[in-house]
């Protein structure tokens, strides 16, 4: 999605759509932290729903870490109408 003037890349978001259960999931994204609080990842986000929608999809999932430094992609999300479902946990193994 190229939306600002320059043709400067500034941020970015990946999503998944299956069709066949109408379910999306916004993967990788992010804002260049020169760029950050101006609104961009949530009109990434918006965009990003638009286009999902127009595809078909009923839910989306998004995920994201609940550290501090998370914080600023939890409000993003949030502004765009996440909400929390589940908590998580995360395990981990050496081999």
């Amino acid at each position: 999605m190229r939306e600002r003037g320059q043709g400067e890349i500034v941020g970015f978001v990946s999503y998944t759509v299956k069709p066949e259960t109408q379910f999306g999931e916004i993967g990788l994204n992010a804002v260049h932290p020169d760029h950050a609080g101006q609104g961009i990842g949530t009109h990434l986000y918006r965009l990003t729903l638009e286009r999902m929608r127009d595809q078909g999809v009923k839910a989306v999932e998004v995920s994201t870490g609940g550290d501090p430094s998370h914080a600023a992609a939890r409000r993003a999300y949030q502004k765009v109408g996440f909400v929390a479902a589940l908590p998580s946990v995360a395990l981990y193994r050496a081999l």
